[in-house]
């Protein structure tokens, strides 16, 4: 386990002066990469052996709305990993332990030569705890988009450079920032699911349409306009 205080900067506020969901989002990032090696798969080490973390889906869930600026604790562990899959778990605390936000990360390793999929190694099974510990109960990712839901807004997207990661793809948050901006602008966001799909490169275009289930729910789907194909699925919760 890794807890890291974070203080929070002022470009991490967002136009209310809170803790932007993209910034809670970051720490999220940050932790699983700094824990990851931690326990000796972090970036670095899994490059050596021409491996790389995906991230498939995650969920987060915002506890405590309107966070001002502070110094923030973000907790994260290894929580699962059977044959192919990784569960991680995040927990977001103030200085005085109320919990800001929650969420898991599900990952698989990828052979970045072969550009497929690989088992998870004995030395990472071998960390599961006897009794793994979540901090919030899986969400239905398959949840269906209902038909004939109309579309509530769309946006395009040219993809930077500077919107990758070191693997050189689009980084994840990206993809919650898109999704977020084809959102109602006039409520809290409560949950977010995310879905990743296929990758996107720097200069492709990325359409993004969100489609009102109800007043709160709303499902967002991002597509690469080359070939069509969708990069993610994202479900968000408001109020």
């Amino acid at each position: 386990m890794l807890k890291k205080p974070f203080e929070v900067r002022y470009d991490e506020l967002d136009v209310q002066a809170h803790i932007s969901v993209i910034s809670l989002l970051r720490y999220f990032e940050e932790t699983a990469a700094l824990d990851a090696a931690q326990i000796a798969f972090g970036w670095e080490e899994l490059q050596k052996q021409n491996l790389a973390w995906i991230l498939t889906h995650m969920q987060l869930e915002v506890v405590t709305p309107h966070a001002p600026k502070q110094t923030v604790f973000v907790r994260t562990w290894h929580a699962f990993s059977d044959k192919i899959l990784s569960r991680r778990e995040f927990e977001i605390t103030t200085q005085d332990g109320t919990v800001l936000a929650r969420g898991a990360s599900w990952w698989i390793l990828m052979d970045t030569h072969k550009r497929r999929i690989t088992k998870n190694p004995p030395q990472l099974l071998a960390l599961n705890p006897k009794e793994p510990v979540y901090v919030t109960q899986e969400e239905n990712f398959k949840r269906a988009l209902p038909e004939n839901a109309p579309v509530y807004a769309q946006k395009t997207f040219t993809v930077r450079t500077e919107d990758l990661d070191l693997n050189g793809h689009v980084n994840n948050v990206h993809y919650a920032a898109w999704a977020l901006d084809t959102g109602p602008q006039d409520k809290q966001l409560q949950k977010l699911l995310i879905n990743f799909k296929n990758e996107c490169r720097a200069g492709e275009t990325v359409d993004a349409r969100s489609y009102q289930e109800t007043d709160s729910i709303y499902h967002h789907v991002l597509t690469r306009r080359s070939d069509g194909k969708e990069a993610a699925r994202i479900i968000t919760f408001w109020h």
